[in-house]
């Protein structure tokens, strides 16, 4: 089961830069490539530095990172 909180089975998590010092902009969906699209947009208007694709495996009840797209 999907954790509380979480509107679907994928999470993209976004930094400011690489150190991931603060606290991430975090959001989940049902669609991977809805996610996909919004880090390129956010990496190429500079919003964020570094964005973090994941998906909930229900078998390790956790997230597990599909990608991590850097600026």
């Amino acid at each position: 089961m999907i954790p509380d909180g979480y509107a679907g089975q994928f999470r993209m998590r976004c930094w400011p830069d690489a150190t991931r010092g603060t606290r991430p902009y975090e959001v989940s969906s049902g669609e991977l490539s809805a996610l996909r699209a919004a880090a390129v947009s956010f990496l190429g208007q500079g919003v964020y530095g570094l964005v973090e694709l994941s998906a909930w495996n229900i078998e390790l009840n956790d997230w597990v990172r599909l990608e991590r797209l850097e600026r």
